[in-house]
């Protein structure tokens, strides 16, 4: 989650299960809500928080009963209809889009190429020297390439 090119929060997806069939997903949601600048200076990347982007600053669960609200629909249209419908807003949001980033595996391997969007099944497109890529497994850490 970017604001003004600074990291704000970032989102964690495991799925588990069979990808033809029933599987089960766990999200976590970081969101920097006051970061002092301390801290902010001892991240590895430029950061920003709520109050940076001009919000006006609730409670802490002020935060979380707003972002509940919007994730607990967007998870019923997503159990609905699948990830197509969502793809448009994802694609106008997607900050990587054209630029060249590093996928990182757990296992050591990375893939260099540049982002494309992702597909209708919500699959990373990624455009390598070897064609385009559909990334859709395993636990990939994605950056930027400075």
């Amino acid at each position: 989650l970017l604001w003004q090119s600074r990291k704000l929060g970032g989102i964690l997806i495991e799925v588990r299960g069979d990808s033809l069939g029933p599987c089960a997903a766990v999200i976590g949601i970081g969101l920097n809500v006051r970061l002092p600048q301390a801290v902010k200076s001892r991240i590895d990347q430029p950061a920003a928080d709520l109050a940076d982007a001009g919000a006006e600053l609730a409670s802490r669960t002020d935060v979380l009963i707003a972002a509940l609200g919007a994730l607990s629909q967007v998870l019923v249209e997503f159990d609905r209809d699948g990830f197509a419908p969502l793809r448009p807003e994802w694609l106008r949001h997607h900050a990587h889009q054209d630029r060249e980033v590093t996928l990182s595996s757990p296992d050591g391997s990375t893939v260099h190429g540049v982002a494309r969007g992702v597909d209708e099944h919500a699959r990373l497109l990624l455009e390598t020297e070897s064609g385009v890529r559909a990334i859709h497994t395993g636990d990939v850490t994605l950056r930027a390439v400075r």
